[in-house]
């Protein structure tokens, strides 16, 4: 019976540790998009290009995006060349954190509502490569 209990205990705790292990969350590193001129531009013709757009930057807020209240980092730390970004949000509540993702080139971005479990999402950049002046994001985690 005391092994049992063991076996209970240990397959709730490393249960419960899974659950709070850090996640990566991650834009699409592309995307396609059809865009078209709004009006026409006397004696000019339009062209596209094929190029899937590349992320840019990401921007976390307090609400849907379309309310704009974005969210200003609680930290920055740079290690090895590399800045790391940190937002901390309170877990639960009526507040809902949203990620939305942007892309150079075009101002259409893609967001989503955060779990509600998620306290903090940290941002590391590369400031050595840049994407339409933005330094290249190469990992996000949130937990």
């Amino acid at each position: 019976m005391k092994n049992s209990c063991l076996f209970l205990f240990l397959g709730f705790a490393l249960g419960s540790a899974t659950a709070c292990r850090a996640q990566a969350l991650a834009c699409p590193d592309t995307v396609d998009v059809r865009q078209e001129l709004a009006t026409t531009v006397s004696g000019w013709e339009p062209i596209s290009s094929d190029t899937p757009l590349r992320l840019s930057y990401v921007t976390f807020y307090d609400g849907p995006p379309k309310d704009k209240q974005s969210l200003v980092n609680d930290s920055s730390k740079t290690v090895a060349g590399r800045e790391t970004a940190t937002w901390k949000f309170q877990p639960g509540g009526d507040r809902h954190i949203w990620l939305a993702c942007s892309y150079a080139g075009t101002n259409i971005a893609l967001a989503k509502e955060l779990p509600s479990t998620v306290s903090s999402c940290s941002v590391t950049y590369n400031p050595r490569q840049r994407v339409a002046g933005m330094p290249v994001i190469e990992k996000m985690v949130c937990k």
